[in-house]
């Protein structure tokens, strides 16, 4: 499959897009277009699941009104609850990376709807390795293709923030994206061309998470 180019941010070497790949929190006034957005949810849905059942469904959401009113839903939440404090105190941190971080999540939660683009993954007829959605298990058939859907968007130029705002706006997601019974959200990516840049990502070194056949 041919790579469709982003921008000039775009690369084909997976070891580049795995090395600088980050959350990104800001983006351009600049739409993706639907060939790019398709090529990603193919990239995610190239990802393994329990016996290979691919129990999932990827919701786009790039138009208005319904980007703006799940936009709305989780600035209304952020206001008027503990989360807002949270974050105001995080920005209060002599840590530098600390009240980055904290600055861009108080921009995610005001401004979602600056992110050209919403992607929702969905459990859908989920049978293996569980049929329980909300079981841990259950990560294993649908983060996986999430993890591509994040590399594919980084390899094309686009950021993306992986997040699980859903759980905190899922009634105005099953509302306004008319979501059946059966189809349970498992993360909210916004995604666009990013106003920043991408890594290197701050990370500890592999020898602090490298065990070689004993934990000890």
């Amino acid at each position: 499959m041919s790579l469709k180019i982003g921008n000039k941010e775009s690369t084909d070497n997976i070891w580049d897009a795995i090395y600088s790949q980050r959350a990104i929190r800001y983006w351009q006034e600049m739409p993706v277009s639907r060939d790019l957005i398709k090529q990603v949810v193919e990239a995610a849905s190239k990802a393994p699941s329990g016996s290979n059942t691919q129990p999932w469904v990827f919701m786009v959401i790039d138009e208005n009104p319904v980007k703006n009113r799940l936009a709305d839903a989780l600035r209304e939440f952020y206001e008027k609850g503990q989360l807002r404090e949270l974050v105001e105190r995080g920005q209060e941190t002599e840590d530098s990376s600390q009240r980055l971080m904290m600055s861009g999540a108080e921009n995610f939660f005001m401004n979602l709807a600056t992110a050209p683009v919403i992607v929702v993954p969905f459990l859908y007829q989920l049978t293996s390795p569980t049929n329980e959605p909300d079981s841990l298990i259950a990560g294993s058939s649908i983060y996986l293709a999430v993890q591509n859907l994040l590399l594919a968007a980084r390899a094309l130029g686009l950021g993306t923030l992986m997040t699980t705002a859903h759980t905190l706006i899922e009634s105005v997601i099953r509302e306004n994206c008319e979501i059946p019974e059966d189809a349970y959200p498992a993360a909210l990516i916004p995604m666009g061309y990013p106003s920043v840049k991408f890594g290197p990502t701050k990370r500890k070194p592999v020898e602090d998470v490298l065990r070689w056949n004993k934990w000890g």
